[in-house]
């Protein structure tokens, strides 16, 4: 009697294996759940999917770059729920993992990108910041916690974000995706914003508000500046500002009707979700992107139109009170008058107090370090800092006036580029014009900057990544529809020569 072989585990039938896992999964699940082991149960619970997006994301990088943009909006919510900090290593492990996913689907040569995409304007520019950042861990005033945001932040998340949305951001199917994507984002948000206007703040938002006294800066004299999901109503008002751009620029112009009610719709949706924030300075991201928006659209009809509509709604802001009954709208109007608001003096007595620390020190404080300041509080000297209260003035202090000059003239040449690309280097007209709407969208928010420190924070930042990829592969994009429509044409003509 000959001795009885065990059946090898490979030798074992597919189907077998998948069994054997749900089965001990299901034990597993249904021990944790008698035990009351919640971790455990969210461990078991998440391993498959995991499991699915590791294994579907190592062949299509472009799951990976969906993924991050969710988490990109998301997180900072999942962060004031759970009341945590660090969730932002996620963003890292991403991007990680998109490299190594794209490196090793071009060592097997398994994918369609072009190798050369993230070689533009917007990558190559950037290069010199990253070595100046470089040059600032030398700074004296860069402590270890500068050195880990500039070479995390400003050099590896970034530059390396910077890259990878050039290598994917490359197809009109990739676009199209985005826009639907993006304009999901902003359905999401006003959701999340009529909640808070007319249900009321939840817990987590209270803690935030109160327990952090972020009330004092978002529940004010004037009404509430409402944030919907994002880190602060600034970082809400200029996203929502660039949303509106984006999508009532393409509405307004385009001649497909379905897009048409689309981006229309969105761009409403986000223009309420702007004036609801309070935030005036948002005010300037579609005033200034359809100033640019006539400056390349390159159709005298369409410059009288947006320069018609602009002065409209100026002349209706500055000669009328209509709408002043409305607090929105109300504060919108203010904008207009700045030198008398009594923050935008408090800004401005701030920044000739920088002005005048910073002549001590040419080259900044250092990465992520402030300028301290002793304020009165009541018969009290507290010690704290100058409050930055800009993207741009926040790098001012950062890296001196070297590197605000530096920072502004890399993205200046970059939006310049993408000017350079929509006006001269795409033909296709629809096309055309969606990059139009992400370039003046991107100047908006760019230009926000100035006032707010949105361009900086997450999700806005990934949008400005995300846009500027986009119009940077414009004219390869512009290819592609170029080939699809002769392919197109060939086979009509092909069709019509076999049924003559």
């Amino acid at each position: 009697m000959s001795a009885i072989t065990p059946y090898p585990l490979r030798e074992l039938p597919s189907k077998a294996i998948l069994s054997l896992l749900l089965f001990l999964g299901l034990a597993t699940l249904a021990y944790a759940i008698i035990m009351q082991n919640i971790v455990l149960a969210g461990i078991v619970i998440c391993l498959p999917i995991a499991i699915f997006i590791l294994g579907y994301g190592s062949l299509h990088p472009r799951f990976i770059y969906l993924l991050y943009a969710i988490y990109a909006f998301y997180f900072t919510t999942l962060s004031r729920y759970l009341r945590q900090t660090g969730f932002s290593i996620g963003l890292d492990i991403l991007l990680a993992y998109m490299s190594l996913s794209i490196l090793l689907l071009y060592y097997y040569k398994k994918t369609d990108n072009q190798l050369s995409s993230p070689f533009n304007m917007l990558t190559l520019s950037y290069m010199a910041w990253v070595v100046f950042i470089l040059l600032q861990l030398i700074n004296p005033g860069t402590q270890a916690e500068g050195v880990t945001e500039g070479v995390r932040v400003w050099i590896l998340r970034t530059f390396i974000l910077y890259a990878i949305a050039s290598i994917l951001s490359n197809t009109p199917r990739m676009l199209q995706i985005s826009l639907i994507v993006g304009g999901t984002f902003v359905f999401i948000a006003f959701l999340k914003l009529l909640y808070q206007k007319y249900v009321g703040f939840d817990l987590g938002e209270k803690y935030w508000l109160y327990a952090q006294e972020a009330a004092r800066t978002h529940i004010i004299h004037s009404g509430i500046r409402y944030f919907s999901h994002f880190t602060d109503a600034g970082n809400f008002g200029a996203c929502m500002g660039g949303m509106a751009t984006l999508y009532s620029i393409i509405g307004f112009y385009t001649r497909n009707r379905r897009l048409t009610l689309f981006c229309l719709t969105i761009a409403l949706m986000a223009t309420i979700g702007m004036l609801m924030s309070g935030t005036r300075g948002a005010l300037a991201i579609p005033v200034s992107g359809f100033i640019l928006f006539c400056l390349i659209c390159k159709s005298i009809r369409t410059f009288l139109v947006t320069v018609g509509i602009g002065l409209f709604v100026f002349s209706m802001l500055t000669f009328t009170e209509i709408g002043n009954s409305n607090q929105f709208i109300r504060r919108a109007r203010t904008a207009l008058h700045p030198t008398e608001d009594g923050s935008f003096n408090v800004r401005m007595e701030n920044r000739k107090e920088i002005a005048q620390y910073l002549q001590h020190y040419p080259w900044g404080v250092g990465l992520n370090a402030d300028i301290p300041k002793m304020w009165q509080q009541g018969e009290l000297q507290v010690e704290g800092t100058l409050p930055p209260d800009s993207y741009f003035v926040s790098i001012w202090i950062q890296t001196g006036l070297p590197g605000l000059i530096l920072y502004l003239t890399i993205y200046t040449l970059i939006l310049l580029r993408c000017c350079y690309i929509v006006m001269f280097k795409v033909r296709n007209k629809e096309l055309r014009l969606i990059l139009s709407a992400l370039t003046c969208a991107t100047f908006g928010i760019m230009l926000s900057g100035y006032v707010g420190e949105a361009p900086g924070m997450p999700p806005t930042n990934f949008i400005l990544a995300a846009m500027l990829a986009f119009v940077m592969n414009g004219s390869y994009i512009d290819k592609q529809l170029s080939q699809q429509e002769t392919i197109r044409n060939n086979s009509k003509q092909i069709t019509r020569e076999y049924h003559e």
